[in-house]
């Protein structure tokens, strides 16, 4: 289960827990989309709670928007992700090198609040 919350204009949260369905994934490049008309350029907070299964479905379904996902990539300026396994991290830490051009960083639980800082740009106004 994917559910969202809107976090500025230009930000979304996403909390990421259980089963991942194909309709979470087409819900997710749905809400993805809402959130790039409106704003040139878009930050993610992902919150990885728990282990997470993602159906072979899901999978497909995120394959069937390859070049929808480029561009989308092509849109995003900060993301943070927030993960409770450490294997989850790893991955993002090293997805966070294939994506240049993207502020990606990784937090573990106990630094959650870091993370909202960084999507929200108040790590910025704190160091001013």
């Amino acid at each position: 289960m994917i559910s969202y919350a809107t976090l500025s204009p230009r930000a979304l949260e996403a909390v990421i827990e259980g089963r991942i369905t194909k309709e979470d994934v087409h819900a997710a490049f749905e809400r993805m989309d809402a959130l790039m008309a409106a704003a040139p350029r878009v930050d993610m907070l992902a919150d990885v709670r728990g282990d997470v299964t993602i159906d072979l479905a899901a999978i497909g379904e995120e394959l069937r928007h390859l070049s929808h996902l480029g561009r989308m990539l092509g849109q995003m300026d900060r993301i943070a992700l927030v993960a409770d396994p450490a294997w989850i991290r790893t991955i993002a830490r090293i997805e966070a090198h294939l994506l240049p051009g993207i502020d990606y960083r990784v937090f573990t639980r106990d630094r959650a609040e870091a993370a909202r800082a960084f999507v929200l740009r108040q790590d910025e106004t704190a160091a001013a």
